[in-house]
């Protein structure tokens, strides 16, 4: 059985009864993050035949996007929201600007990272510090800083066969926005974690409207 990891918290969306009638990869869709609001393609956020509302709020900013090229989703790809796997789709969480998350505090969870989990050098790579899980070795945690003076947790769940996959999952708190950032890619792609997140915020700057 494939194992996969679950990212905390749940997602909120309030909409009308009506169903999803967008169908068009192309078009805008409206979205509202807990007050931020945000002009998306539908593409980033489901695959076109799922279809969406025209606008719709919620909680926390969700969206898709392929590593390296950035394309978002069409009706051939798996379908990350029926949980279909692709090592190559980014999944991408974010909270609204300046929300103050209470109990997020990284450099905690640093601290805890590492008298919980054992250090190993051998993992050590790409600027992060590996700490390896203490009753299961597949289990690897990552401390790092994303940007200076603002550090960064990822863990991974590594595979350790052929019929499994390996997904990682990074959080930090954005030191400008001040706002929750969540990254899941597959622990092939770990090697560009930093790309991945500059990616990220790059759309998150293009959809985000004041």
């Amino acid at each position: 059985m494939k194992k996969l990891f679950l990212l905390s918290g749940s997602l909120l969306i309030l909409v009308s009864c009506t169903k999803p009638n967008i169908y068009n990869p192309n078009i805008r869709i409206k979205v509202g993050v807990d007050g931020d609001n945000y002009i998306i393609p539908l593409n980033h956020i489901v695959r076109p035949d799922t279809g969406s509302y025209a606008s719709f709020k919620t909680d926390m900013g969700l969206s898709y996007f392929f590593w390296p090229s950035g394309r978002g989703l069409t009706n051939e790809d798996e379908d990350p929201n029926a949980l279909q796997y692709d090592a190559n789709i980014i999944k991408f969480h974010w909270s609204a600007m300046n929300s103050v998350i209470e109990g997020n505090d990284m450099l905690t969870r640093v601290d805890i990272i590492k008298k919980t989990n054992r250090k190993d050098i051998r993992h050590d790579n790409f600027e992060l510090k590996a700490y390896v899980d203490t009753e299961d070795n597949s289990i690897l945690s990552y401390v790092g800083n994303i940007y200076p003076n603002s550090s960064t947790t990822i863990r991974c769940l590594m595979a350790t066969n052929n019929d499994q996959n390996s997904v990682c999952q990074m959080e930090y708190l954005h030191p400008i926005y001040n706002n929750n950032v969540l990254l899941e890619f597959s622990g092939k792609n770990l090697a560009n974690w930093q790309a991945i997140n500059t990616m990220a915020i790059n759309y998150l700057d293009k959809w985000h409207k004041d």
